[in-house]
C-alpha cells in the first residue's frame, strides 16, 4: 500500500514587502497598508506559510505585526556568515540570528534556513549546524537550506539532517527532476523566474538578452496549449518532483488574486522540451541584464 504524496501548496513570499525586488516588475517596494491587504486575501485563500528573511531589508520585524491575528508559519532564513569569524564568532553570529528572528516573529516561526549553503559546505559548516540546532531544536523549529539547486542541496543533505530546503523551479529550470529528497520538505521558489516568464517575450528578451531564445520557446509552448503563461507556469511548479510549498511574491491585491485563481485551476504540466541547465538563463546571479 503507497501512501499518496500531499498536494503542493501556494506560500507566499514577503521579500517585496521588504525592498524592491525582480528583474520585471514596478521597482517599488510593497507599502505597508498593501501588504496587510496581500496578507488578508491570503489568509482567506488557504495560504499557510510565509517565506521570509532577515536579509530582505526590514521586513522580518515587521512581519508579525503586519499578519496580524492571521495564523501563518513563517520560514525565515540566517543570513550569510560576515568574513573573517573565528569558530566561536560564528556560531555566536548563528545564536543572534536565531534569536533575533524568534523575538521578533514569535509563535508564527516555523523554520529557520541557512541563506548560504555555501556556508554550511565550508570549513565552520559543523560549528554553523551545531549552533543553529541548539537554538531551534528545542522550540520545535525546523532547520534547513536555501539552495541554488539540487546538486547543492544533495551535498548539504549528505552532512546535516536538513528537515526543509528551498531550491528554485520553473518551466526552464526542471533540475529538481533528476533528483529525490524524500525526507526533506522542499519549498520551491523562482516559480516565475522572477517575472520574466510572465513578460512579454520581446520584453523578457531585452531585459535578460541570454534568455532570449528560451523566453521565445517558452511563449510558443504556451500558445500551443491554449495556455496563459500564468496558468502555464504554475502547471510547470506542479509537476516538478515532490515539492511542498511554492512560494510566489506579489507586489499588489490584485495580482496575488489573480495568482492564486490561477493555481486553484492549475494542473501539472510537462515540458521537458523546455527544461535548461544553463546559469545565463535561469540563475539569476549571473544575469546580465539590460
Amino acid at each position: 500500500m503507497t501512501t499518496q504524496a500531499p498536494p503542493v501548496e501556494l506560500a507566499l513570499g514577503t521579500v517585496q514587502f521588504g525592498l524592491a525586488y525582480g528583474v520585471v516588475g514596478s521597482g517599488q517596494q510593497v507599502a505597508d497598508d498593501e501588504a496587510r491587504r496581500i496578507l488578508a486575501h491570503a489568509a482567506a485563500r488557504g495560504v499557510r506559510v510565509l517565506d521570509t528573511a532577515a536579509a530582505y531589508g526590514d521586513i522580518e520585524q515587521r512581519l508579525a505585526g503586519l499578519a496580524g491575528a492571521h495564523a501563518f508559519s513563517v520560514v525565515t532564513k540566517i543570513p550569510p556568515l560576515p568574513e573573517g569569524l573565528s569558530a566561536v564568532g560564528a556560531a555566536d553570529f548563528v545564536r543572534q540570528s536565531v534569536e533575533r528572528s524568534q523575538a521578533r516573529l514569535g509563535p508564527l516561526l516555523r523554520a529557520v534556513l541557512f541563506h548560504s549553503a555555501d556556508n554550511l559546505l565550508g570549513p565552520l559548516g559543523d560549528v554553523l549546524w551545531a549552533s543553529a540546532s541548539t537554538f531551534t531544536t528545542p522550540q520545535g523549529l525546523k532547520l534547513g537550506v536555501s539552495c541554488y539547486g539540487p546538486a547543492q542541496l544533495q551535498q548539504v543533505a549528505e552532512r546535516y539532517p536538513v528537515a526543509l530546503a528551498q531550491l528554485p523551479g520553473n518551466a526552464l529550470d526542471q533540475r529538481l527532476n533528476g533528483h529525490a529528497f524524500p525526507r526533506i520538505e522542499l519549498h520551491l521558489r523562482s516559480a516565475f523566474l522572477q517575472g520574466l516568464l510572465l513578460a512579454p517575450a520581446e520584453q523578457g528578451g531585452q531585459r535578460v538578452p541570454a534568455a532570449a531564445a528560451a523566453l521565445q520557446r517558452w511563449h510558443q509552448a504556451c500558445e500551443l496549449r491554449g495556455l496563459t503563461p500564468l496558468a502555464a507556469a504554475l502547471g510547470a511548479v506542479k509537476a516538478l518532483a515532490g515539492v511542498r510549498q511554492v512560494v510566489v511574491g506579489v507586489e499588489g491585491v490584485a495580482q496575488f488574486d489573480e495568482i492564486a485563481a490561477a493555481w486553484a485551476q492549475a494542473q501539472p504540466l510537462a515540458l521537458p522540451e523546455l527544461a535548461t541547465e544553463d546559469p545565463a538563463i535561469i540563475d539569476p546571479r549571473v544575469w546580465r541584464t539590460a
